[in-house]
């Protein structure tokens, strides 16, 4: 079969691989549709997290193709999407249920960039979810950012009003899991053309970030007014900011719009280390959270989303690249003037 394997920055090919063979717990699934991820931009362009050789793709949904002869409910020919993240079940963080911070995960499913991959402990309903018939196999593909963006929503205080910083497919699912939930006053803020028409068709305001944080802050405090907290006059008024573009302008921007007492929840992973208004974070009694992946029951509910038609994301894929030209989705997906999601259909 083949797979994609990062070769080194700028460069991803393609390779001939063996079959997987399922153990006793676990799938083989023809893969039907694989995302390319943020964090697989940041291997792509910089060398991030990664090393040479090393398999690509964790946003995937497939066909099942072969089944261990200890899983249930699940058949070869079911369509599935999986949850890739294999914590290990056994670690503190694990025993306290942050299964997401997991000290050492050694049953992932990744590699999903490839004709098929293997799905170790296939869980139905933890770690692997049947499609229904009217979920296609790039919907269900969005499980792991859906994933994601679910885990930060309800890290955060959904205090209103909302901004939603990035409206990459992690932004883009966080601001409809916000509508989903109920809130009526998001805004979405990126320099993306159609990535601000998607979070706008979505029900939100959206703001171009190419005016610059400066025009932005002046944008958010007409719309929402000002606040005042000790040595901090003239504040935002926002309730509640998560964080999806791991740029460090947006940073600043959410230390300064928040009002005292807000949220501020980061899913984004940045590219240089930003500096941080600490003084700012204090004098506000600011909530500065990180929201990193997600659990088990953070990928169940992001699924109950999607099943039951709460979150769309069907209109979020902007481009189709086959499996054997896989070098041009990682160029597209880090275009990100004219992609929201690229998918590689093998």
């Amino acid at each position: 079969m083949r797979a994609a394997l990062w070769e080194g920055i700028g460069s991803v090919g393609l390779a001939e691989l063996p079959d997987p063979e399922p153990g006793p717990a676990d799938l083989v699934i023809d893969v039907g549709a694989c995302g390319i991820c943020g964090s697989d931009v940041h291997a792509f362009a910089e060398g991030a997290w990664i090393s040479a050789g090393a398999r690509m793709g964790h946003e995937f949904a497939g066909t099942v193709r072969a089944v261990g002869a200890e899983v249930r409910g699940i058949a070869v020919g079911d369509r599935v999407a999986v949850n890739p993240m294999g914590p290990c079940g056994g670690c503190a963080q694990c025993a306290a249920g942050n299964t997401n911070l997991c000290a050492a995960p050694v049953h992932g499913a990744g590699g999903g960039l490839a004709d098929r991959v293997l799905v170790p402990r296939a869980q139905l309903g933890r770690r692997v979810f049947r499609l229904p018939d009217g979920l296609s196999l790039e919907e269900g593909a969005f499980l792991e950012p859906l994933s994601v963006a679910v885990r930060a929503v309800r890290s955060a205080a959904l205090d209103e009003p909302i901004l939603v910083t990035g409206l990459g497919s992690i932004g883009q699912c966080a601001l409809r899991a916000l509508l989903a939930y109920g809130a009526t006053d998001v805004v979405g803020i990126d320099v993306s053309p159609p990535r601000l028409a998607a979070g706008a068709a979505a029900g939100a305001t959206v703001l171009d970030a190419r005016d610059g944080v400066d025009a932005l802050k002046a944008q958010l405090l007409d719309r929402w007014g000002t606040s005042t907290s000790p040595y901090q006059p003239g504040s935002g008024n926002v309730g509640t900011v998560v964080e999806c573009s791991g740029a460090l302008p947006m940073l600043e921007l959410a230390t300064a719009v928040a009002r005292a007492a807000g949220t501020i929840v980061v899913a984004g992973l940045t590219s240089r280390t930003p500096p941080l208004d600490v003084n700012t974070v204090v004098q506000k009694e600011l909530r500065l959270r990180g929201s990193f992946a997600y659990t088990a029951d953070d990928a169940a509910e992001a699924f109950r989303l999607l099943a039951d038609g709460h979150v769309r994301v069907a209109d979020l894929v902007t481009h189709r690249v086959p499996l054997e030209r896989v070098a041009e989705a990682f160029t597209a997906q880090h275009a990100v003037d004219g992609s929201i999601k690229v998918m590689v259909i093998p």
